[in-house]
């Protein structure tokens, strides 16, 4: 094994590991983490559903009960992904995945030369015109975009 690619490795893992997004998303899991709040209401959405699990066993079931903990369900689930800890460690995740996967691809690209078009949407949207496909577009009946 090449140690200095070991070396380069190491030193960009550092980079990403002090890097914002990085800082970001650690510091979003630990307040998700320790929101009692947001941990209350998981908790919560978590006992609805094994309660609705289990009248679902029943061989009569209580449809207003149903009903009931279905509506139940709805409102704590709003109000886990509306909640601020909950939308900024969803965020931060996703910033989080966009960094790892640039990094990715930028090493698939070093490594192949060019990158596959998987899920090439014709506009380049999905690779940044980074991709290897003419980018002149020509609309038919097929093409599937709308930015005509």
């Amino acid at each position: 094994m090449n140690k200095q690619i070991i070396d380069a490795a190491k030193a960009l893992g550092e980079m990403i590991k002090n890097d914002e997004v990085t800082l970001r998303y650690e510091k979003a899991g630990e307040v998700y983490k320790n929101s009692t709040e947001l941990n209350t209401l998981i908790t919560e959405y978590n006992v609805q559903r094994t309660a609705l699990g289990e009248e679902y066993k029943k061989d009569e079931k209580d449809q207003a009960l149903i009903d009931s903990i279905n509506a139940r369900i709805a409102k704590v689930y709003s109000d886990i992904t509306t909640h601020p800890v909950y939308t900024e460690y969803v965020e931060a995740q996703e910033d989080m995945n966009a960094l790892v996967n640039a990094v990715n691809r930028e090493i698939t690209r070093a490594i192949y030369g060019e990158l596959p078009d998987e899920g090439c949407t014709h506009d380049c949207s999905s690779c940044g015109s980074s991709c290897s496909h003419s980018h002149t577009h020509t609309h038919d009946d097929d093409c599937g975009c709308d930015c005509e």
